[in-house]
């Protein structure tokens, strides 16, 4: 398993709040994948724009989702993130990822917009 700063890297030591590793573990993620042991860590730790190439079916959605999820502001009912995807059924897939992610996090409200249907 992949190591950072002398520690082995789990989505228990990544710094994730109890609330979205409980969403992680019913998902039953057991270790978290190659392209999420690279970018998870560098979208938790800083403010940048990053880009990450993997195969389908290999996690991207959580490896930027998960620490998109744990750096909301809960105080804050404002739109903090906002994910554009290239087609509507790709939107609809991200949206329910979210929310299997952070179904134990109640004042998270996750939502798809896309063309044709009232908001």
């Amino acid at each position: 398993m992949q190591q950072i700063k002398n520690r082995i890297l789990t989505f228990n030591t990544m710094g994730f709040s109890p609330e979205l590793l409980k969403g992680v573990k019913d998902l039953k993620f057991d270790e978290p994948t190659p392209i999420q042991k690279k970018i998870i860590p560098i979208i938790l730790e800083k403010k940048c724009d990053i880009v990450g190439q993997a195969q389908t079916g290999t996690g991207k959605t959580a490896a930027f989702g998960l620490p998109l999820i744990e750096q909301i502001d809960y105080r804050y009912s404002s739109t903090q993130v906002l994910i554009l995807s290239p087609t509507r059924e790709l939107c609809i897939q991200i949206t329910n990822d979210f929310k299997n992610y952070s179904k134990h996090i109640k004042p998270l409200n996750i939502i798809a917009v896309y063309g044709g249907v009232s908001i």
